[in-house]
């Protein structure tokens, strides 16, 4: 795998990647590098539109649902995987998308850590507030991954 770094240059990002790994590919780098900031960019600006629909909910003062969270954190393992079905990894993910979502680093970690634990949105009930979720992320999804509900007793589901 080949270590890349995003930057924002104009409307869209420029990918940058050390000389030496990517000459000795059998990759074009200049396609290569291309194809990545075509996937980079897609993958920031479905990001965006999930976090502006979330940032829509808080502003209004209504309940977000822990799913909207879940589908941010499956767009970052989505945008992981096409990088590398490249051969490319992302240097500092965290960083990088902190810095191009003006997202919280602490925010991102946990909706990385809910997609991480519950591999799939149908675990998650439709009405289930992401208040439910956030504070001890990683013990409640996998209370969801194992089917129960965050702060109830397989008991009290009964």
């Amino acid at each position: 795998m080949v270590s890349v770094v995003f930057e924002r240059r104009g409307g869209g990002f420029q990918a940058f990647v050390s000389v030496e790994p990517i000459l000795s590919s059998s990759a074009d780098p200049e396609l290569l590098l291309r194809k990545a900031e075509a996937v980079y960019g897609r993958y920031v600006e479905e990001m965006q539109e999930k976090i502006n629909d979330i940032e829509l909910h808080r502003k209004t003062h209504t309940l977000l649902p822990a799913r909207k969270v879940w589908q941010v954190g499956d767009s970052v393992f989505r945008l992981v995987a096409e990088l590398a079905e490249l051969s490319l990894e992302m240097a500092d993910v965290y960083g990088h998308l902190c810095r191009d979502l003006g997202a919280k680093r602490k925010w991102l970690e946990k909706a990385i850590i809910l997609r991480r634990y519950v591999p799939d949105l149908n675990l998650i009930p439709e009405s289930m507030p992401w208040g439910r979720v956030e504070k001890g992320t990683r013990k409640a999804a996998e209370k969801l991954a194992q089917g129960l509900i965050p702060g109830q007793t397989p008991r009290a589901r009964a």
